[in-house]
């Protein structure tokens, strides 16, 4: 644990593993013993996030806990050889999730996690994307001036994960915000506001075709999982389009 003493309100953990989570909540109820106060920035991994730390985040935020958590969302576990986690999508080859001539891949949707830490009634949350810094920097702020614990997940594709050349991660990232399969939005203090509504709508095959884990789905077999994935995708639109709709008028 390191202080930083150029500003009494920032402290620095570093550790190693899944551990940031509970690591945090008990650094702190001691900060707080000592001087009162202070502000935790943690960032994580979605293996670490959406699976192994899920339960020690969800406690800290049901307790109310002044912390800033962010999500490096790259859809597997990319550290530890390219396994499936609960934020990799339908299809997607993973080591453990592999394409064969009898299995298309990952064979269940991604998990929602930025909808799951809205159901924790906390009063912000967001969902960023590498591709548009001033929009992920603005979140950021929002999200450390938060008075309480606040949620930020940015999708930030893994190169040799997603099998895609050196040059495309900052493309595949807006890409997937033009599907809407990542749509840049916030929900503060029970209301929910869209931040970027794509002109066109890029399909997800066009989006999924550039990356190398979803190129066996070219094959008319699995015509089916491309067509579940747009499904979920609309869906999933169509429903953020809705709950804003909803926001009282300003």
């Amino acid at each position: 644990m390191q202080k930083n003493f150029t500003d009494n309100s920032l402290i620095e953990i570093r550790w190693h593993g899944r551990g940031g989570q509970g690591t945090v909540t008990g650094a702190k109820s001691l900060t707080e013993a000592v001087q009162g106060t202070g502000k935790f920035v943690v960032i994580g991994g979605d293996g670490g996030t959406y699976d192994i730390g899920l339960q020690s985040l969800s406690g800290a935020f049901e307790r109310g806990h002044d912390l800033c958590y962010i999500c490096y969302d790259n859809g597997a576990y990319m550290n530890t050889g390219i396994q499936r986690s609960g934020a990799t999508p339908l299809g997607a080859s993973t080591m453990t999730s592999p394409a064969s001539e009898a299995d298309f891949g990952k064979n269940r949707h991604r998990k929602d996690l930025t909808l799951i830490m809205m159901g924790h009634n906390i009063d912000y949350v967001a969902q960023a994307s590498i591709h548009d810094p001033i929009d992920l920097s603005n979140k950021i702020k929002k999200g450390i001036e938060t008075d309480g614990p606040a949620f930020i997940n940015i999708i930030s594709p893994c190169i040799p994960g997603w099998k895609i050349e050196s040059d495309m991660a900052v493309e595949m990232a807006r890409m997937a915000v033009e599907t809407c399969h990542w749509p840049l939005y916030e929900f503060k203090k029970g209301l929910i506001k869209i931040n970027y509504r794509p002109k066109k709508h890029i399909s997800m095959a066009e989006w999924m075709f550039v990356q190398g884990r979803f190129n066996h789905l070219k094959d008319p077999k699995w015509g089916h999982v491309i067509e579940s994935l747009q499904k979920e995708t609309d869906a999933k639109w169509a429903w953020l389009l809705d709950q804003e709709a909803k926001n009282p008028a300003e």
